[in-house]
């Protein structure tokens, strides 16, 4: 049996977002659980006057800062009781465009796959 558990969490600050996806699933002899998270946060935002070009300052910002993904992955098993976490985290930012309106998000995805034997 699988059971999929979806959240949506908006903090009370407009800058922030938060969706997760759980996955429970029962085996045979396992019981697994998959946690995806996904963090958005609007890091910074910069409305152009009609006039102003925006082409030419997004390839000036593109690369400013640390604009590379990080990437962490982390695995432990437990060798008494042969369960098994692994934890992959992503963080990075990226452009959205809205029509005279650059901002920079920055993201923190997360998987979670946790698996233990039914006794």
């Amino acid at each position: 049996m699988k059971e999929l558990v979806y959240k949506t969490v908006d903090g009370m600050q407009p800058r922030k977002k938060e969706v997760s996806i759980e996955e429970i699933e029962d085996r045979k002899k396992t019981h697994i659980t998959k946690k995806w998270v996904c963090k958005y946060f609007v890091k910074s935002c910069h409305r152009f006057p009609a006039g102003e070009n925006m082409q030419r300052w997004l390839v000036a910002n593109q690369h400013r800062g640390s604009n590379v993904k990080n990437c962490h992955i982390l695995r432990h098993m437990d060798s008494h009781t042969g369960d098994v976490k692994i934890v992959c985290k992503v963080i990075g930012e990226f452009f959205v465009v809205n029509d005279l309106t650059v901002m920079k998000i920055l993201y923190a995805n997360s998987l979670r796959v946790h698996m233990s034997r039914i006794k």
